[in-house]
């Protein structure tokens, strides 16, 4: 698997994160849902709340590295093969909370099948949608490029993008 090259016009992905910077300072505080713990140890309950929100932490800095001073200057964003499931899982993370705070009026199947019809549509309403189609294509994008077969039909150790020693070079560069 390759990573994957992204281009956007900046002026609009700038506009956007900062109408939403509510919601991403959010998601840095909360988990984007729940979570439901299997019995009443506080202890347990309290580890695993930190880590789940100690992940959803590090998902989140991947995105704004994706949106970086760099992808400001060019539009251009790279999508690491080994961040990819990260990306795919701050987005969710990210949409959840669109949902929950800006997109209230917007039922979940309006908003799954683009159904619109009838949405009175304000301006925070506006921008809460197109961040929450932004995140949805990216995540769309990543999906289709993980199910996609390699050329050949099978994932070859002498593919660089699976070489460990890539790693080893990052660290040198």
């Amino acid at each position: 698997m390759r990573q994957i090259e992204i281009r956007l016009d900046p002026a609009l992905v700038e506009s956007l994160l900062k109408t939403i910077r509510p919601v991403l300072d959010a998601l840095q505080d909360e988990l984007a849902t729940p979570a439901e713990f299997p019995d009443d140890d506080e202890l347990l309950e309290d580890f695993w709340t930190s880590d789940l929100l100690n992940s959803q932490r590090e998902e989140l800095k991947i995105i704004e590295n994706l949106f970086d001073d760099e992808f400001m200057l060019s539009g251009r964003a790279l999508i690491a093969a080994d961040e990819m499931d990260k990306v795919i899982r701050a987005c969710s993370a990210i949409r959840l909370k669109l949902r929950e705070r800006m997109l209230e009026p917007i039922g979940d199947s309006q908003l799954e099948e683009g159904n619109l019809e009838g949405v009175e549509w304000t301006d925070e309403l506006q921008i809460g949608y197109a961040a929450y189609a932004l995140f949805a294509s990216l995540q769309e994008l990543i999906i289709s490029q993980l199910s996609e077969p390699v050329e050949d039909g099978s994932e070859s150790e002498d593919d660089p993008d699976w070489s460990a020693d890539d790693e080893d070079l990052e660290d040198e560069r």
